[in-house]
């Protein structure tokens, strides 16, 4: 439950400052942070070198 929270509070910043730029580069760094998650560090590298 507090990833949610933490989620709640990045879109809380966002609409109170205005930084919606930053939001698809927060949406990355969550899909991530899942990947990584699930699959382990190992699979997320090949996307990394891969330039995506």
């Amino acid at each position: 439950m507090k990833f949610f929270q933490i989620f709640k509070e990045m879109l809380y910043m966002i609409k109170k400052h205005k930084f919606y730029f930053m939001a698809p580069f927060l949406l990355m760094l969550a899909f991530l942070g899942i990947l990584v998650f699930t699959l382990g560090p190992k699979a997320v590298l090949a996307f990394i070198y891969a330039g995506l």
